[in-house]
């Protein structure tokens, strides 16, 4: 069975090994209560920078946990091809599916973007908003093996996104009346960068624009696919045909 996996928030290094460090807050509650860890079990932790650390509890009390640090793995898991998706903002429990589904299959950023038919929140609660997905990520990462925690981009305009990849021909656009299908594009290359739209998709001035950037818009399907289906099926199929390489 493998070993629960937890985020560190302490930087570590390898000289950190047999050092002990305590652990507080959600992650020992999660630890003693929730998972009933006992004194000698392993667990392995991470920082978000790449690797990973076997340790082992020596100590549980009310309030925090210690471990000891042992040796340090530099395993990767990060996906052969270095995708960002840039997301429209959608109802909130379903753009907390996408970050949570996208980090598992490997995204390597998530950008969250303003489209004309976005839902929008306040900005104080937006800001609230970008955090609580940076934690899912986290989440995501502890479950699925990632060492590497992608960074999840303050909310904005998709118009600013665009601005400041004036040419963007790494990109693509999921626009269910573009010409040319989604397989057809990423077999002659994966993008850097992949657009979805919001409940309602992209507007025709929203593709236009993105068009005359140099953005390739393309299709997935006869079918009208929801915002969360198109961003987690698009990645799926990117993690179907990679072979989990180094990272390109």
């Amino acid at each position: 069975m493998r070993a629960p996996r937890f985020f560190c928030t302490t930087p570590l290094s390898v000289d950190d090994q047999g050092r002990e460090l305590n652990i507080a807050g959600e992650t020992a509650r999660h630890v003693a209560q929730a998972l009933r860890m006992r004194v000698g079990d392993a667990l392995t932790l991470f920082t978000g920078d790449g690797g990973e650390f076997v340790a082992e509890i020596t100590r549980i009390d009310k309030r925090d946990v210690a471990v000891r640090i042992g040796a340090f793995d530099p395993v990767e898991r990060e996906a052969s091809h270095a995708v960002t998706l840039v997301q429209s903002i959608i109802a909130a429990d379903m753009m907390d599916l996408v970050v949570r589904k996208s980090v598992e299959l490997g995204v390597a950023a998530i950008i969250p973007v303003i489209a004309a038919r976005s839902q929008r929140s306040p900005e104080a609660r937006e800001a609230k908003r970008a955090e609580r997905w940076r934690q899912i990520a986290i989440a995501a990462c502890e479950q699925c093996g990632r060492n590497r925690v992608p960074e999840i981009a303050e909310i904005g305009p998709l118009s600013a996104w665009l601005d400041s990849h004036a040419t963007s021909r790494e990109a693509l656009m999921l626009a269910p009346d573009a010409s040319i299908s989604y397989g057809a594009t990423i077999q002659r290359s994966v993008p850097r960068f992949i657009i979805v739209g919001p409940e309602g998709g992209f507007t025709p001035q929203e593709c236009g624009e993105a068009e005359r950037r140099g953005v390739t818009l393309a299709r997935f399907g006869p079918r009208v696919l929801r915002a969360e289906t198109a961003a987690l099926a698009a990645l799926s199929v990117i993690v179907a045909i990679e072979d989990d390489a180094a990272p390109t």
